[in-house]
C-alpha cells in the first residue's frame, strides 16, 4: 500500500553555481510530497498520519540556511538529500519512501525516485 503525505517548509538558499537572480540569497516555502510503501496492518492502517507528518516534519529543514546542508542546494541536489534522510528515518517503522517531490514553488518541482 502506498499513503502519500504532503508537508511544508521554509528555508533560504542561494545557488552560487547560477548565473542569475537564484545566485542572491533569497527564500522558498516548499512543498514536499512524500510516496511511502508499507504494509496494511491488523488495524486497517499501513501506519498512523499524525505520528508519519510528525516523523516528517521533524526531518525538515524548516528555517534553515540550506548552503549548510548541499553545497549547490538546488531542488534537484536537495531531493536525493531529503529522501535519504527521510528514508533512514522511516526504517524502524518498516516503511520505505518511494519518491519525493519537492516543490519551490507552484509551478516547479523536482522529482526522485528511490
Amino acid at each position: 500500500m502506498l499513503l502519500k503525505i504532503i508537508r511544508k517548509f521554509s528555508s533560504a538558499h542561494r545557488l552560487p553555481h547560477y548565473d542569475g537572480p537564484c545566485y542572491q540569497l533569497h527564500g522558498h516555502t516548499w512543498k514536499v510530497v512524500f510516496l511511502i510503501e508499507g504494509k496494511v496492518k491488523e488495524n486497517g492502517m499501513v501506519h498512523d498520519f499524525k505520528v508519519l507528518k510528525k516523523l516528517l516534519d521533524a526531518q525538515l529543514p524548516d528555517h534553515q540556511y540550506l548552503n549548510d546542508l548541499v553545497e549547490n542546494p538546488t531542488a534537484e541536489n536537495l531531493a536525493p538529500y531529503l529522501f535519504q534522510k527521510v528514508n533512514q528515518a522511516l526504517q524502524p517503522l518498516e516503511l520505505k519512501l518511494k519518491s519525493i517531490e519537492l516543490w519551490e514553488n507552484e509551478n516547479a518541482a523536482a522529482v526522485f525516485e528511490g
